[in-house]
């Protein structure tokens, strides 16, 4: 039978509490598990006394030492056929470093979960291991992010910065500020994000961290094409793709240049925008590759740009189908954007039905920048309609999620908007409320 007594050496459980083992405990735990005797560790200078006092851990073991008795441990377990893992580091290892190395190598388990993760902090607070919390609360962060709460994982990630801060590990900030700008940015914050990957690029050019400014280039460009700063997303992407290398960040190389055909596509140059988008696929050898959808769908929005809707709902439904297989999570994306293809050719109840199913993909994945662009555009349509009836409904769903955005400005213009509605129907007392609401927004 082969195990790795190892891993069982490091600690044992005490009930509920994880106790991590002295070099003593080691030491005797191994010599009893490998059925050995306190003279079968004897060697040159390594007394069965000593070896009585290293258990009861009234000596320290020196490397000297621990590299004999680990020599002992290993050629008895190859015996027993048992493997050990057994070294001097092992052995001289306090409790503490025990316990820290524990805590860093669960937190790289891609995973852990938040049960696990308040298992280390247990550990972390009994071992006072600030590094490692830290480490912690980063890791939390991302299961948070992962699960689109984006504030609370700003909130926790923030925990991590002050003990950067304080324990003065300013080199770990680059990163830190990287991935409050990308939380900010899910959360459709993009001036924020833009604050914190701006101080992510300082605190990389101070400590030469050129992974992480290579990545925030990325996100920076695309904040800035978020907020249609398009001159300044081109010089920003140029950066990035100046500093990626196209085989081994191949997947950030395509979508840089979707971002600079978004880019053409706003300055309506959609024949650089198709161009560069054809070109990109001819680069995809996997017919998996979740670059297709996205090329194929903003190939609709070219096309349709360019009224060339033959050719537009031909990349739509390529669009529509690659992610119905292989990334339902932009599906909506595909859905809101075909439907309005399907208002420019007036087909109206077709388009909301496309609208109405985006909408549930982009509710079912979290996704609030579609669920409000779908939700804008049924506005209008029923606007269009004199549909009072849907109209107002569609009005609360917006209200709800503007309020989830924490965007007072677009909620104030938007409680306003109602307020005139209500008051060219002479209905004075709701008029009333949503001026009062938009009033009392800060």
């Amino acid at each position: 039978m082969v195990y790795n007594l190892h891993i069982i050496q490091i600690f044992e459980n005490k009930g509920d509490v994880m106790n991590f083992l002295t070099t003593g405990e080691k030491l005797k735990r191994l010599r009893t598990q490998l059925n050995l005797k306190q003279d079968d560790l004897k060697s040159e200078n390594v007394t069965r006394g000593l070896i009585s006092m290293m258990e009861t851990d009234k000596r320290d073991v020196t490397y000297s030492t621990a590299s004999k008795l680990s020599e002992k441990f290993n050629e008895r377990a190859e015996e027993l056929d048992i493997i050990v893992n057994v070294d001097e580091a092992y052995l001289m290892r306090s409790p503490r470093e025990d316990a820290e190395l524990y805590c860093l190598r669960k937190l790289q388990d891609p995973g852990i979960d938040k049960s696990s993760i308040d298992g280390i902090f247990e550990i972390v607070n009994e071992y006072d291991l600030v590094e490692v919390k830290a480490e912690a609360y980063c890791k939390l962060g991302e299961i948070y992010f992962k699960e689109k709460e984006f504030e609370l994982a700003c909130d926790i990630y923030k925990k991590a910065r002050e003990i950067y801060i304080d324990i003065k590990k300013n080199e770990k900030l680059g990163h830190v500020y990287w991935r409050l700008g990308v939380f900010n940015a899910d959360d459709l914050k993009y001036e924020s994000a833009i604050e914190y990957y701006q101080l992510s690029q300082y605190y990389c050019n101070l400590y030469k961290d050129f992974n992480t400014r290579k990545l925030c280039l990325y996100s920076l460009a695309n904040s800035y094409k978020k907020l249609s700063k398009i001159d300044l997303a081109l010089e920003t992407i140029e950066k990035f793709l100046d500093v990626c290398d196209e085989k081994e960040d191949y997947r950030l190389y395509i979508f840089a240049q979707g971002i600079k055909a978004t880019c053409y596509e706003v300055k309506k140059d959609y024949n650089k925008v198709i161009e560069t988008y054809e070109i990109i696929i001819l680069k995809i050898s996997d017919d998996k590759n979740v670059f297709l959808g996205y090329a194929y769908n903003n190939l609709g929005l070219a096309y349709s740009a360019k009224n060339d809707f033959e050719q537009s709902m031909k990349y739509f439904d390529m669009a529509e189908k690659f992610k119905n297989e292989f990334s339902k999570s932009n599906l909506s994306h595909t859905l809101i954007e075909k439907s309005e293809v399907l208002l420019k050719e007036n087909f109206i109840d077709h388009a909301i039905k496309t609208i109405n199913l985006g909408l549930e993909y982009a509710k079912k994945y979290k996704d609030l920048e579609y669920l409000l662009k779908g939700n804008y555009l049924l506005m209008n349509i029923y606007h269009e309609l004199n549909d009072n009836e849907k109209l107002e409904k569609v009005y609360i769903n917006v209200i709800e999620l503007l309020k989830l955005t924490k965007n007072t400005k677009k909620l104030k213009d938007l409680y306003n908007e109602l307020a005139l509605k209500y008051l060219r129907q002479n209905k004075l007392e709701i008029c009333e409320q949503y001026l009062l609401l938009s009033k009392n927004l800060k």
